[in-house]
């Protein structure tokens, strides 16, 4: 049935698709699979919302995760620390992409939104921390 046959139907904004996002994220979170099972980015168009799936080992590291770790043992620094900005308060890295080289590093803040970073940015968080 068409919007035109029915109009009624609504179509998605960004409220409803956030929406859809987090009661499918919290249906999957009852399920017992013995997957870790991930909500990823998403479009929509019309009255239809389409999402990715991700589906990991348990225990299993991200492709992001594994170039986040490499690249911090390479510079010296620790994958797991809070850092702070003085434009965003708390951080912490979430991931490095050589292929952004202006913005390599991403970032999750405590509200949790992602930003990307330049690697001046984490050396002098990390420089920071240090003295």
């Amino acid at each position: 049935m068409t919007q035109a046959a029915n109009p009624a139907a609504a179509n998605f904004d960004r409220t409803k698709a956030k929406s859809a996002v987090e009661s499918i994220q919290k249906a999957m979170n009852g399920l017992s699979t013995g997957y870790e099972l991930e909500i990823g980015s998403g479009s929509f168009s019309g009255s239809e919302l389409t999402v990715q799936l991700k589906i990991r080992i348990p225990g299993g590291v991200s492709k992001e995760r594994t170039m986040l770790e490499l690249e911090c043992k390479h510079r010296g620094f620790d994958p797991d620390t809070t850092l702070k900005s003085s434009s965003y308060g708390e951080f912490n890295l979430v991931g490095y992409h050589p292929r952004r080289p202006k913005y390599p590093w991403t970032v999750q803040i405590v509200g949790g939104q992602l930003y990307k970073f330049t690697d001046e940015a984490i050396t002098d968080a990390f420089n920071r921390l240090k003295n």
